[in-house]
């Protein structure tokens, strides 16, 4: 580790001449003009503003062009700070795309300083421009003053200001000296050193020290620097390919992050999830580029195939790290003889169960990973990862008296609503089938189900019954549309059965009890059977009915 000073002018000249890198993922600046005008007043006033922290990555990368177009130097803490001293110095950092933007962001990020503020307060005043300011000779744009390269630039300056805030002969040469002075104050920021610390580790220590120094910030994890990495040896793929195809599959109900694609690739190509494991050559062009085509094809294919069962967002998975042996297991035997996706989502949904891979779940990753790989058939691969499991493939009855707002019962949770999406269960009010439009075609990605207490939580707490047995999944159905839900909401089960007219078949679908549902055609029975008296006699018999619905589903899954 190395820690040097640079001037404010050396940092924005760095950023200008891409001696500097920053991911290009990260390329967005985030800061608001509020934030730039105070990084200013913080210069002005000689108060720290934090040291940088630069990762030296040559060792990473390929010889450099005889040009010299790629930077060893990645920032990986000050991005938005290097940024805004571009901005107040003018001068548009080589990784802002084009110049309209960069215009337009200049005129945004303007930042203003009074050079005579009333009263006899010697600290200047910072503000953002307003109408009045503009027109008030004593405001100056800073930018106006870091942009000069030669400080003997303040002379004209000072005169020009000067004329504008009195033309009165008797008092320029009392102005000259006090706005000159400001003007000194001011251009000196250009000189204000600022720590730079300097590291040439690991990529796995580069983000664990990013984490450190920025416990109350955004968490950069190892999978972000690899991929700033592969964006260097391969100029333009982050833009042109990962981007568009990671925003699509957001825009579907997939927000996934960097971490899953960058091992769903290296599992693809090196049979690793440890990305210390994986050799630097692997982020080549001539490596990544064909792997990266695979690994979009199989994630494309495996995300089709979940929504066919009803998993159409990413929302629905208690952990998304499963997905990644999920596309490994699909690329390695997917077009082989024996090969079963549903054998495959049979592990998937006991692997999250277990939660294998919540929380730091590298080792685990990687193990599985490299078994997929190493087994001589699709058999012996899901044969091997079942047994690394810790759970039983039996879901208790009891199991579905739990909360579905706990983050341990999103498994049950999952469950629920695939039994009841693969029963053709039809949503109370609008009598669409779940996961479907009213068209009556299936929604293929970015569907969300509606989570609907059966008996409404205001009913059940008039009646003094505690929040826990209030939200037990097996007081919990799903509808199509949060509009739906609402509709719902409040009343008593037999006033909106009667309502909406809601069908013993279409209750019996959602896996209503038979002494529940069957109550539907007589009006005086339907009143006695839905009381909420009898709300713990509908817990524990539809607790049951789910238990051997999901049970009944695994074990075809797994045959």
């Amino acid at each position: 580790m190395a820690l040097e000073q640079l001037k404010v002018r050396e940092i924005v000249k760095r950023a200008v001449s891409k001696d500097v890198d920053i991911p290009e993922f990260q390329r967005e600046f985030v800061w608001d003009p509020e934030q730039v005008k105070l990084l200013a007043e913080s210069l002005y006033r000689d108060y720290p503003v934090g040291s940088f922290l630069l990762w030296d990555s040559s060792e990473y990368q390929e010889a450099k062009t005889a040009e010299g177009t790629q930077a060893s130097l990645w920032i990986v803490d000050g991005q938005q700070r290097t940024t805004a001293l571009c901005l107040l110095l003018g001068q548009k950092p080589y990784w802002w795309g084009d110049s309209k933007s960069w215009n337009d962001a200049l005129e945004r990020y303007d930042v203003m300083v009074n050079l005579l503020p009333d009263g006899d307060d010697e600290r200047l005043e910072f503000a953002l421009p307003n109408p009045i300011r503009r027109r008030d000779p004593r405001w100056i744009s800073i930018r106006r003053i870091l942009s000069l390269e030669k400080v003997e630039d303040l002379t004209p300056l000072t005169q020009e200001i000067i004329q504008r805030i009195s033309p009165n002969p008797a008092q320029i040469m009392e102005l000259f000296g006090t706005v000159h002075a400001r003007l000194q104050r001011l251009w000196q920021i250009r000189e204000r050193e600022i720590p730079i610390v300097k590291i040439g580790h690991e990529v796995e220590d580069v983000a664990e020290i990013f984490a450190r120094l920025n416990q109350a910030g955004t968490r950069v994890k190892e999978a972000d620097v690899v991929l700033a990495l592969a964006a260097v040896r391969n100029p333009g793929w982050v833009r042109d390919e990962y981007l568009p195809f990671r925003n699509d599959l957001e825009d579907r109900g997939w927000d996934l992050d960097a971490g899953l694609f960058i091992r769903t690739m290296t599992g693809i190509g090196k049979g690793r999830a440890r990305l210390k494991e994986v050799p630097k050559d692997f982020w080549n062009p001539q490596s990544l580029l064909p792997t990266w085509k695979e690994a979009k094809a199989v994630i494309s294919e495996v995300l089709k195939r979940l929504a066919e069962v009803g998993i159409m967002c990413v929302d629905l998975l208690p952990s998304t790290n499963s997905l990644i042996p999920l596309f490994v297991l699909h690329h390695r035997w997917g077009s082989k003889p024996g090969y079963h996706f549903t054998k495959a989502l049979y592990w998937f949904l006991l692997a999250n169960r277990d939660g294998r891979y919540s929380g730091s779940a590298i080792t685990s990753l990687n193990e599985d990973v490299r078994a997929i790989t190493d087994a001589e058939n699709f058999d012996q691969a899901v044969n091997s990862l079942l047994k690394r499991l810790r759970v039983s493939s039996e879901i208790a009855e009891d199991e579905f008296l739990n909360r579905y707002d706990r983050a341990g019962n999103r498994f049950l949770r999952l469950m629920l609503y695939l039994v009841l999406f693969n029963r053709g269960a039809r949503d109370w009010v609008d009598g669409t089938r779940i996961g479907y439009d009213k068209t009556g075609a299936p929604i293929t990605t970015g569907f969300e189900p509606q989570w609907h207490h059966i008996y409404p939580r205001s009913v059940l707490r008039k009646a003094s019954i505690g929040d826990d047995e209030i939200h037990a999944l097996a007081n919990i159905t799903v509808l199509n549309e949060r509009t739906n839900v609402n509709k719902l909401a409040g009343k008593e089960p037999l006033r909106y059965i009667q309502q909406f007219h809601i069908t013993e078949e279409s209750l019996r679908a959602h896996l209503i009890p038979e002494t529940f549902a069957g109550a539907v055609s007589d009006e005086a029975l339907l009143a006695n059977q839905w009381r909420v008296e009898r709300y713990a006699d509908f817990l524990i018999e539809r607790a049951r009915l789910l238990a051997q619905e999901a049970n009944a589903f695994l074990r075809k899954l797994g045959e």
